[in-house]
């Protein structure tokens, strides 16, 4: 790749990472049908999980690190999933004065506590889940990466 086109690519990066408008990590969905459409991609998303991880059981060698790490990300997604799943349905539940300084970065939730407060609490700790799941992955990949390298240079 020539200087010019390197200073084309940043050019190109900058257009459209610099004019870009706000993007939330989390969206709300438009009532009653987007979190309707949402929950249905989680339960599709945990029984493609549910699938991948049998197959991978069934018919590959289970000595392999990296398909057991596959299975571990499996595992843990499929987890996430029903965790995001019951957190979705838990905020159904809460009102906007079960908050204080709600949509903002300090937002808190209002006490008194009660059981549907602590499990919204809780699903709001999917990151502990998420992050192991995908370095899960990372190594699964890296591993069949260097089996298929070590493959080739035979």
């Amino acid at each position: 790749m020539t200087t010019r086109n390197h200073i084309t690519l940043y050019t190109l990066v900058l257009l459209l990472f610099g004019f870009s408008d706000t993007a939330w990590a989390l969206q709300s969905h438009g009532p009653p049908e987007g979190i309707y459409v949402h929950q249905m991609a989680h339960t599709l998303f945990m029984a493609a999980l549910a699938y991948l991880y049998w197959h991978t059981r069934r018919t590959q060698e289970l000595t392999s690190k990296g398909w057991k790490y596959l299975q571990l990300f499996c595992t843990l997604l499929f987890c996430w999933n029903a965790l995001a799943f019951t957190g979705h349905e838990a905020l159904e539940y809460l009102t906007p004065q079960d908050f204080i300084d709600k949509n903002s970065w300090g937002e808190q939730l209002a006490f008194p506590l009660s059981f549907i407060k602590v499990l919204y609490y809780i699903t709001k700790m999917d990151h502990f889940l998420m992050v192991p799941a995908l370095f899960a992955l990372v190594i699964s990949l890296r591993t069949f990466y260097k089996q298929a390298s070590s493959e080739a240079a035979k």
